[in-house]
């Protein structure tokens, strides 16, 4: 009884965890997946990044070094209202920024700036339904001091 017991809560717990990772429009939210010294998901498009621990040492987020630093990550699907949660430790006058290009054609239709902050931080945005987001989404940074995000999570609201 105890095994069958312990079977059936793996696999619930197993089922919810997929059920969540469905709902997610870009991988590797978190900046956990690197490859050497760059990301494996994320493209680097400019600058220079740099992988570092977050509050805890085996946790780990992307630091933006200097400016400008700009990465990619095409979206996995799209969804027609969505939920942005950014947690990041911006210094004041890095400017940090989420931006969004809905069709993969190079013309940015939203930007989110991630405001400064004194330790890790998370912020949420939420869509209004209708507004379609998928496409390509950039993380940018354009002015100096430090900036580490621990995560840029992008789902279906």
């Amino acid at each position: 009884m105890r095994r069958s017991t312990a079977f059936l809560l793996a696999a619930a717990g197993f089922l919810s965890t997929a059920a969540t990772c469905e709902t997610d429009l870009i991988e590797d939210a978190g900046f956990q997946l690197w490859c050497g010294d760059r990301l494996c998901v994320w493209e680097l498009e400019e600058g220079e990044i740099r992988k570092v621990a977050t509050w805890h040492s085996n946790d780990y987020g992307v630091e933006l070094v200097g400016a400008p630093v700009s990465l990619s990550s095409p979206a996995a699907r799209s969804a027609s209202s969505v939920r942005i949660e950014v947690v990041s430790d911006v210094e004041r006058g890095a400017m940090v920024t989420v931006e969004i290009d809905q069709e993969g054609d190079g013309v940015i239709d939203w930007v989110l700036p991630v405001p400064p902050s004194d330790g890790f931080v998370s912020r949420i945005w939420e869509s209004q339904p209708g507004a379609d987001a998928g496409g390509v989404f950039y993380l940018r940074k354009s002015g100096p001091g430090r900036a580490v995000v621990a995560r840029l999570r992008v789902s279906r609201s």
